[in-house]
């Protein structure tokens, strides 16, 4: 017996002490590193929120400021030669891939919300459900400003996030809500006066003064939202350029290539072609016009 206890080696001890601890902890590296990198295909900006309900609906409370998602996707911007008023290198068609959904006003920012959050109003034609005009593209840029800031201070905003002016891509895409027509609707153009507001319908006293209207009076597009063929034109983020960038480009934004800021969407003294889904328009950003208005997108940032 004191023979074989002789033979009892330390080392042995310290092995079977090492086998315990591995059954009741865990083998070694089965633990998430804290300091481990992240994932290079996931920057810290993309890393799911959980205080906006992504895919849904979303109401800005306080302001009852509707929104409607918009799911990632691709789809063809332009519109092809055959087409009535295509605009030769303007409008060429092209695919566009949006890499990520976003949220876009379900209609135009009113002037009460307007009002509620920057303390003016600048329109011509009052109103608290009218959409706001006469708003140059700073003063639109100022509103997501203020309401981004708004809604961090409440604590409903997550980190990386922002209100924004739609680019023209996001604009589009949200406008064409999955279809390839003319409009978002078909290509009748008789049409159109269920959906727009525009020179055909417009028009009021024994003068036929155009004048806007209140926000969604028309049918919506297969997305829900509203006006995007008529109404009021709509300031996006990018810069004019004539050219589109290349087919197939991912989240396009056109840096500045001219002096003129672009916007969308048909407004209420326009003609039917002029409010088509591809139609392009452009101004200067200190422009502040009675048809010029806008609405807003909420997105992760990936520019400023």
């Amino acid at each position: 017996m004191l023979g074989r206890m002789k033979m009892f080696k330390p080392w042995g001890f310290v092995f079977l002490l090492g086998l315990g601890l591995a059954f009741f902890t865990g083998c070694p590296g089965t633990k998430e590193d804290p300091d481990k990198p992240g994932d290079p295909d996931k920057p810290p900006g993309e890393q799911k929120q959980d205080i906006l309900p992504e895919g849904e609906p979303y109401t800005v409370p306080e302001l009852d400021l509707k929104m409607t998602w918009a799911p990632a996707g691709n789809f063809l911007m332009g519109s092809p030669p055959s087409e009535p008023g295509h605009r030769l290198e303007e409008e060429d068609l092209h695919n566009v891939v949006i890499s990520r959904g976003f949220w876009i006003g379900t209609f135009e920012v009113t002037q009460e919300q307007f009002q509620a959050v920057l303390g003016s109003n600048p329109s011509t034609f009052p109103g608290p459900q009218m959409p706001v005009h006469k708003v140059s593209w700073h003063t639109a840029m100022e509103f997501c400003k203020a309401l981004t800031e708004r809604e961090k201070f409440a604590g409903r905003m997550p980190e990386h996030w922002h209100f924004i002016l739609p680019t023209e891509a996001q604009w589009e895409y949200a406008c064409r809500a999955g279809t390839t027509n003319v409009f978002h609707f078909g290509n009748d153009e008789e049409a159109l006066a269920q959906y727009a507001w525009f020179s055909d319908n417009s028009k009021t006293g024994d003068a036929g003064t155009s004048r806007p209207r209140n926000i969604g009076e028309k049918k919506p597009n297969q997305w829900g939202i509203h006006d995007m063929h008529g109404n009021m034109g709509e300031w996006c983020y990018d810069w004019y350029g004539k050219v589109y960038p290349p087919d197939d480009s991912v989240d396009p934004i056109t840096q500045k290539a001219s002096n003129f800021k672009v916007f969308r969407g048909g407004t209420y003294t326009d003609t039917a072609e002029r409010c088509r889904a591809a139609h392009r328009n452009r101004s200067t950003t200190d422009t502040e016009n009675p048809w010029l208005g806008f609405r807003i997108a909420l997105m992760r940032k990936y520019f400023e």
